[in-house]
């Protein structure tokens, strides 16, 4: 019987001697990585607020292939959850508060041995130049009996964080760089008034160029509170691509002729109605050259139109890249210029 006595003295020894040792452990956490991701703060936060996004770039799928999501009815803002089940377990994750686009709150349940734990996940978003600096957190307070593994928090997490965010981004490069080109065929465009600057330059300095004429029109616009009925619009006048030089306008299509002050570099223009070959570019302006190439292309091919030679073409920004975060999501449309083809009998 003592032996017995010795052996509960013994336990209870431990059981005091751990409890102490417990006792003056630090169960908090607080692990976090940053990265630069290559995308507007906006475009970065939709993918991160909708729970169904994150199979495209979750890491945990890397470890793991065996785990299941499970999407409640709402995944997207507060209130919404997911929850999964893998060989390592399984677990629900909960949106609990939104600040877009600059931070997310979350918070994470695993399904452990030792019960559930739950950690708190925020997201933070910082515009900078390049675009978004990222940053993934995890932290939380281990329980007083597990507390001995709140020290091994960082290795854990920190690697997971890092390639999710690696991961992350890599996925935001693939979105935001789909585009899409569609010919839509003859339309017969209205035509109208416009306001307009104009330059020559070389082709390869179109993009600068645009930027110092839309400076010039748009404040004149926003000056004498001028309606306009749609967005800019660029009008080529010539584009020689042997010499490697064009002359083009930046315009804004309005509702009535506008008598601009002498010396004035912004004027007012009319486009008649005509019929034009159509082609929809959606995604970003990097792609604007293979667009013009198909549009010349399919117009270049047309049986009852021809191209009307010597005519001015012209493309449409429908939305503008300042209020249009995801370069996929920009809409552009071209115009050339056609006629119907004259067919002689003889």
């Amino acid at each position: 019987m003592k032996i017995l006595k010795y052996i509960f003295f013994l336990i209870l020894a431990l059981i005091i001697i751990g409890s102490i040792y417990l006792a003056t452990l630090d169960g908090s956490y607080d692990v976090k990585r940053s990265r630069l991701v290559h995308a507007q703060p906006e475009v970065v936060f939709n993918e991160l607020n909708d729970y169904k996004n994150w199979a495209e770039w979750g890491p945990w799928y890397e470890k793991d292939s065996t785990i299941v999501a499970t999407y409640s009815d709402q995944t997207i803002g507060e209130g919404g959850s997911y929850s999964w089940t893998g060989k390592d377990g399984s677990g629900t994750m909960n949106t609990l508060k939104i600040d877009k686009p600059k931070s997310l709150d979350q918070e994470i349940i695993f399904k452990t041995p030792f019960g559930d734990m739950r950690s708190d996940v925020y997201w933070t978003l910082e515009k900078v130049k390049g675009g978004t600096n990222l940053t993934w957190g995890m932290k939380g307070e281990m329980g007083f009996f597990t507390r001995w593994m709140a020290s091994s928090m960082e290795d854990q997490i920190g690697p997971m964080e890092e390639r999710g965010l690696e991961l992350f981004d890599e996925n935001i490069q693939k979105k935001t760089k789909i585009y899409s080109i569609k010919t839509n065929g003859v339309v017969d465009y209205s035509g109208g008034f416009y306001l307009y600057s104009t330059t020559s330059c070389k082709i390869d300095e179109i993009g600068s160029k645009f930027s110092t004429l839309l400076m010039k029109v748009l404040p004149f616009i926003r000056k004498n509170k001028i309606r306009t009925t749609g967005g800019s619009f660029t009008l080529y006048h010539k584009y020689d691509e042997e010499n490697g030089t064009t002359m083009f306008s930046v315009c804004y299509p309005i509702a009535e002729k506008v008598i601009t002050p002498t010396g004035s570099d912004v004027l007012t223009g009319f486009m008649e109605r005509g019929k034009y070959f159509k082609t929809t570019l959606t995604g970003s302006y990097n792609n604007s050259k293979e667009a013009w190439e198909t549009a010349m292309n399919e117009a270049a091919n047309l049986t009852d139109h021809k191209m009307t030679e010597n005519g001015e073409s012209f493309e449409i920004h429908v939305n503008s890249p300042m209020k249009t975060a995801n370069p996929a999501n920009l809409i552009t449309e071209i115009y050339i210029p056609v006629e119907k083809n004259q067919i002689f009998e003889e």
